[in-house]
């Protein structure tokens, strides 16, 4: 606490500093007003300044683009309007000397456009980005993650405030949890495309890791679901988080660079020539982690480093459509080393060496082009990659390594995908596509089978095999206030011939001017990843076999029921109900296991698909908007999560914490006229995990691990408690804008409980713990 108490200071003193009265600085606000399902600009909109004097404002051009002049920095209001279309209004936009504030505004457009329709203009702030979303949806604005405490520019922490998220396993981990499901059960996606899991520090099949391997600073506004989703997304049990990348600004270069505590953090945008509308973004950061050593001693033999880089290239053509290039890498390293003296073995890391290289890259070429106002086809050609090399060992008392896993996990993913969008009048749009998916695999994996205690092979070789999906979709809009969407997805895995049909359904009725009902049921499906189904099972005679190439899709059925009540303009609560049962999950025959409480880890034995499981709960949002300078936001998650393994019987799942409570507040002031201070608090409260306690006698006897089934998920582990604050001064000048941010994780230092496990050298269970405070300071200048 004395280290953080004197960066507190020197923070401080570094504000009072730069205090300074001067010129309040103007920028320019700019961008572009769609249509909300046709993607096409509209000509003609009108886009102002609310509450500005002289109001300021402009009228769209062809393409739909428009520009307002000398906007005042600070925030500001902006409303944008069509004949025909539904209001819109854009809350608290930040607008900064250092960077332009470049906007798209997607207007939707009205059923019924009588005389007698009235007009008015609304704040939908988490209406998600997607037309075909009806329920447990809703749209992640970038500015606003970035001001939530505790999000430190990840755009997965972020996302973990939502209701319906759980994320319990340590400050370190951001891995999250769908209403009671496995994180691996999360679909990533950028710019409509499929990835591996876009997380630095992760191992094979997790949707968890340290951090998200490009910042939320290259982001736009995403889509972020939570369960029912349209029939346009595949092979995903939980949710989906469908990322958007900005475009670079196409007037004029920007930079940016933050230096920090926790390493540097580069970026730069701007046009390619002044002859031509292309654009192109990139992001960069490095960073050596050596400060956790400080803060935890038992980080002091570990040593995390990651790097990665973010970019998108934009260049639209006059006649030829859209083509733009989207890419992401990362590279990171942790590396831990045992103890020389075995006196000085207190735990099992002491005596533990382990190293965990991650490597994952994605490019994407894009191209929409516009067939019609009405009609567009999108497409793309990407390629993935993800690589995994692990290996753990622990010393013995006769100072030798025994090797207790060797994992060189390699994945490359070639992709192509047309999605066909086309709009009938003002009330019907049909989308339909197809994505096809080549997956070249190499594995070399060698681990302790839990179970037996055997060191051994998991899986070894490489090859290759496919994925199709096909989807179509359809929105009908009846009325104003009541629309329809439904449609189905098909997937194909061409490794066992194996195939899933799914229907998808939901609807919206706004029956009050305040308050709208929403109903979804969709069937869904996903694949485990390519290393279960070669896991190789010893046989007679030194043969093997791959027992687990045949297994189906794991199946679940989503039921939402919502309701939304808008209580004023920067006011709502939203409230859902929700029921998803689970079949056909491999478990092993007669055990308690189930792939259902798996996080990604592999184990060498025969699977089948007869588990099933089920989570029920409601989800609850209050939410007062960013206005008159705070905000707060109250999410409470109520769930029981249940499920059956190989034995039939019903027991907790892993994942079933059984409440998740975040609250979140903050308040800004607006110093000299034109500099803002902004304090961010966050509280969080989740419920325990289970878990299958070690059964200590029997360790010792057989000197190895081994786990107390009968109790399995009969007990948890202590609830969590977590307390996150930001604070942030931002300055801004006449030709640059200048953020300092004090951003602290676990504010009351707490360590909490995250898992046992057995330490053969002590003969105990050793109790394992996540990080305690984590204090990040740095310093941003954008020009």
């Amino acid at each position: 606490m004395n280290v953080l108490s004197r960066i507190i200071a020197v923070s401080f003193l570094c504000l009072c500093f730069l205090m300074s009265f001067s010129q309040v600085p103007t920028q320019v606000v700019r961008g572009k007003v769609i249509d909300l399902e046709a993607k096409a600009g509209l000509e003609g909109a009108h886009v102002v300044v609310l509450h500005s004097d002289p109001l300021l404002g402009a009228v769209t051009n062809a393409d739909g683009s428009f520009r307002i002049e000398n906007v005042p920095v600070g925030r500001h209001n902006l409303q944008a309007s069509f004949l025909g279309y539904k209001t819109a209004i854009i809350p608290e936009i930040l607008i900064s000397s250092g960077k332009q504030t470049v906007l798209t505004i997607e207007l939707e457009e009205m059923a019924i456009t009588e005389k007698e329709v009235e007009v008015k203009a609304g704040v939908d702030k988490d209406r998600a980005l997607n037309a075909m979303a009806m329920v447990s949806a809703r749209s992640f604005n970038v500015e606003e993650s970035r001001r939530y405490a505790g999000s430190v520019d990840d755009p997965m922490r972020a996302a973990s405030n939502f209701a319906g998220v759980a994320s319990n396993a340590g400050v370190n981990s951001n891995q999250i949890m769908i209403r009671g499901n496995s994180p691996k059960g999360l679909l990533w996606r950028v710019e409509g495309a499929d990835i591996p899991n876009p997380n630095h520090f992760a191992f094979v099949g997790t949707s968890g890791g340290g951090f998200t391997i490009f910042s939320s600073q290259v982001l736009s506004n995403s889509d972020f679901y939570t369960s029912a989703f349209p029939a346009q997304f595949g092979n995903a049990l939980s949710g989906v988080f469908d990322m958007r990348f900005r475009n670079g600004n196409n007037a004029r270069h920007e930079y940016a660079i933050q230096l920090g505590v926790q390493g540097l953090d580069i970026a730069a945008e701007g046009p390619f020539s002044k002859q031509h509308s292309g654009s192109y973004l990139f992001n960069y950061r490095y960073s050596i982690l050596y400060f956790l050593g400080y803060i935890d001693p038992g980080m002091k033999n570990v040593i995390p480093s990651f790097q990665d880089l973010s970019f998108k290239l934009n260049f639209p053509t006059k006649k030829a459509g859209t083509f733009s290039v989207i890419g992401i890498g990362g590279a990171s390293k942790i590396t831990s080393e045992p103890k020389a003296d075995s006196a000085d073995w207190n735990t099992l890391d002491d005596r533990s060496e382990s190293s965990l290289n991650n490597i994952m890259g994605a490019v994407s070429v894009n191209h929409q082009i516009y067939l019609s106002r009405e009609s567009f086809i999108r497409s793309y050609i990407s390629a993935t990659y993800n690589k995994i090399v692990s290996q753990e060992s622990l010393m013995t008392s006769g100072y030798q390594l025994k090797p207790e896993a060797d994992v060189n996990h390699q994945n490359l993913r070639i992709n192509a995908s047309v999605t066909y969008n086309q709009k009938f009048g003002t009330r019907y749009t049909v989308r339909t596509g197809f994505i096809f998916s080549s997956l070249f695999y190499k594995l070399d994996m060698q681990s302790r089978n839990p179970f037996t205690g055997v060191y051994g092979y998991v899986n070894q070789g490489s090859g290759q095999t496919g994925i199709l999906q096909a989807f179509i979709e359809a929105r009908n809009d009846f009325t104003n206030n009541f629309s329809l969407t439904g449609g189905l997805n098909f997937e194909y895995f061409s490794l066992n011939g194996h195939s899933s049909l799914e229907p998808r359904l939901a609807l919206r009725w706004q029956f009050a001017p305040k308050h709208a009902l929403s109903i979804g049921y969709g069937t869904h499906s996903q694949l485990e990843d390519i290393g279960v189904y070669l896991t190789e099972v010893s046989m007679a005679q030194s043969l093997t076999a791959q027992p687990n190439r045949g297994l189906n899709f794991s199946r679940a059925q989503h039921f939402v029921l919502g309701y939304d009540y808008l209580i004023r303009q920067d006011m709502r609560l939203k409230i859902e109900a929700y029921y998803q049962y689970l079949y056909g999950i491999p478990v092993i025959p007669g055990s308690y296991y189930s792939q259902l409480n798996s996080t990604g880890y592999y184990i060498s034995d025969t699977l089948v698909n007869k588990g099933s499981g089920r989570n029920a709960g409601i989800d609850i949002t209050f939410e007062k908007f960013l206005t008159k300078q705070y905000y707060y936001l109250v999410t409470v998650s109520l769930f029981d999560s249940k499920y059956k393994g190989g034995d039939g019987i019903e027991r907790n799942t892993r994942f079933n914490a059984n409440y998740v409570v975040n609250l979140l507040g903050g308040k800004e002031w607006t110093i000299r006229s034109k500099n803002i201070l902004g304090v961010n608090l966050k509280g969080s409260f989740t419920g325990g995990e289970y878990y299958v306690p070690v059964n200590l006698g029997q360790s010792v006897a057989q000197h190895r691990e081994i786990l107390d089934e009968p109790a399995a998920y009969t007990v948890r582990l202590p609830a969590v408690f977590y307390l996150d604050l930001t604070i942030t001064y931002r300055t801004n000048h006449k030709k640059f804008s200048g953020i300092w941010a004090l951003q602290v994780r676990n504010l009351l230092n707490q360590s909490p409980i995250v898992g046992y496990v057995y330490d053969d050298f002590n003969h105990t269970v050793e109790t394992q713990r996540s990080l305690g405070i984590i204090p990040l300071l740095s310093y941003k200048v954008e020009f």
